[in-house]
């Protein structure tokens, strides 16, 4: 009975954020252009929606960490009250994570670039460094997933 539950309101939440989602893009396509007046650019097109755009996928985000971190807490106390061995070794997985990002942050480089048009806030060194950070981590994550694609195999036919 609690399985039906969960699965009925999974999918309905899962139903709701897709039309949802699909709203908001037919919104972005077909809602028009911004006002020449308006525009920041005078000669680049400009959707009228595309604020509702952006703040959707942040609110997308938002939630897809929340609940992936709120799973990863309870699952981890969970199986430490059932398998503490094993649950050391993700928490390992965590560390070697946090200790990912910091090399990468490390390696960032918070040069300023020269953009032209461009007065904002967001070039500065800690953008930069954070911004670096991210991309870094990303093709980290990229070699170890390839890398155990090819090892994982091997290791399975020797046992």
């Amino acid at each position: 009975m609690a399985v039906t539950k969960i699965r009925r309101t999974s999918s309905l939440v899962f139903l709701v954020a897709i039309l949802v989602t699909l709203a908001v893009i037919a919104l972005f396509l077909f809602g028009g252009q911004v006002a020449p007046e308006q525009k920041l650019v005078a000669d680049m097109s400009q959707p009228a929606f595309t604020d509702i755009m952006l703040y959707w996928a942040y609110i997308l985000l938002a939630v897809t960490v929340v609940v992936l971190i709120l799973f990863a807490v309870f699952g981890f106390f969970n199986s430490l009250k059932t398998h503490p061995k094993s649950a050391l070794g993700g928490l390992l997985v965590l560390v070697a994570m946090v200790v990912i990002l910091g090399v990468s942050y490390a390696l960032g480089s918070g040069e300023l670039l020269n953009i032209p048009g461009y007065d904002g806030p967001d070039n500065n060194p800690a953008t930069l460094k954070m911004t670096d950070m991210w991309i870094f981590s990303m093709y980290i994550m990229l070699v170890l997933s390839i890398t155990a694609m090819i090892i994982s195999p091997l290791l399975g036919k020797r046992k």
